[in-house]
């Protein structure tokens, strides 16, 4: 799987990331960079473009590995295997050094690298940060050295199970690109091509989540979340398609929405059972069920929330069923004795059309009777006569008999 960064999200998100370290007083990578970039505008205007490319790349995957956040995501959603971390050291290397030795070696391997880096053509270094993503060399305090000097971190015991599938899901998704989102409305994923055969993953993200290595939890939730919808929309099982919603714009957007919360909760339960933290946590997906659907007397709502919670395996189409007919979400989660027929027919949800105009209604008055002029319900029933008070209307209609009527 080849995975690309957008020349815009490298430029931002290293901007800001660097800007962040200044201001908190961790001038070193700050100081550096601008030790590379400054120089680039003294030459040709046309070469500028690229060199700073080299320079953001270089900063963005190496220095401040900031893609490490999408392999990381990607591996907790199983989209590719856990990468195996290991370190080689030589004797000489494995041997006590002095403070100022240590020190000194330091510097002259970054300044060497730094340099081979950045006067690689652009091609040599792309493939050179693939590699480096893919496999990223890393060391926890609290491993060990062993006898044969490879230090190996417990990711490696991954099931195999697991690893196999991470491998299919790998195999099956040829690209994934990561660019720059121009606003929060603008962040998400998509499966590109997903029809074709050759699935490209698009992540769009905002730079500024790069910004703050103290909010380094909240990207790596976000990512998470995002290609969980990236991972359903490749899986066979889950059967996604552009499905078709009918309705006026008002009832689709209704509609779309509902969808959204149910596949955001079917991701954030599946990230709970895995032990990863969701980007809003179970009572945050309450509290947005419960504005959806307030309607649905408590009793029932929170049972049809905790069984949708506890489910392990949707389909696309169950979940936009569900969105869309109110009964077929109940008849799943609610026993057959707990409600009649009758009583799911007076739940007044948003986006259900009003029985008198029968446009999509979001302010409904679920009992006229109870708060308009005996007059007004006459009126009602003139045009309407098989309306009772409990079928509810939506506030419009109701305004407009009790001017009918000589009460408004």
């Amino acid at each position: 799987m080849k995975i690309n960064y957008s020349a815009q999200l490298m430029e931002e998100s290293a901007f800001r990331h660097l800007n962040h370290l200044e201001r908190s007083g961790f001038r070193a990578d700050y100081d550096e960079f601008h030790s590379l970039a400054d120089p680039i505008y003294e030459l040709p205007e046309d070469d500028r473009e690229a060199a700073f490319e080299k320079v953001n790349r270089l900063f963005f995957l190496e220095r401040l590995k900031l893609g490490d956040h999408v392999l990381r995501a990607l591996e907790a959603v199983g989209l590719i295997p856990k990468r195996r971390r290991t370190v080689k050291k030589s004797i000489l290397e494995l041997a006590p050094k002095t403070e100022s030795e240590e020190l000194e070696n330091q510097e002259d391997v970054q300044e060497e690298a730094l340099a081979e880096q950045v006067e690689a053509n652009g091609e040599g270094e792309q493939a050179e940060a693939e590699e480096s993503q893919t496999a990223v060399a890393e060391i926890d305090g609290d491993d060990e050295i062993e006898d044969d000097d490879e230090i190996e971190d417990d990711d490696e015991k991954n099931n195999e199970i697991s690893y196999d599938l991470a491998r299919e899901f790998e195999e099956r998704i040829k690209e994934v690109t990561v660019k720059r989102a121009i606003n929060k409305v603008d962040e998400g994923s998509n499966v590109l091509n997903r029809v074709s055969g050759n699935p490209l993953i698009e992540m769009r993200v905002l730079a500024s989540r790069f910004s703050n290595p103290e909010e380094a939890q909240e990207l790596d939730a976000f990512l998470i979340h995002e290609f969980m919808h990236a991972k359903d929309m490749v899986d066979p099982e889950f059967d996604y398609e552009d499905a078709f919603i009918p309705g006026n714009p008002s009832v689709k957007n209704l509609i779309t929405a509902r969808f959204r919360l149910l596949w955001n909760m079917y991701v954030d339960s599946r990230l709970g059972r895995m032990g990863v933290v969701a980007t809003i946590p179970k009572e945050g997906r309450y509290r947005e069920f419960d504005n959806f659907y307030r309607k649905i007397p408590e009793k029932q709502r929170k049972g049809i929330f905790e069984g949708l919670w506890k489910t392990e395996k949707l389909t696309h189409e169950e979940l936009l069923s569900m969105a869309t007919d109110l009964d077929t979400l109940m008849s799943k989660y609610v026993d057959p004795g707990e409600m009649t027929d009758e009583d799911k027919d007076y739940i007044h949800l948003q986006g259900s059309p009003c029985p008198l105009c029968k446009f999509p209604t979001y302010n409904w008055v679920d009992d006229p009777e109870s708060i308009c002029d005996e007059m007004v319900i006459e009126a009602i029933q003139i045009d309407f006569p098989d309306w009772e008070s409990r079928d509810g209307a939506c506030d419009r209609c109701v305004e407009v008999y009790e001017l009918r009527a000589g009460v408004g």
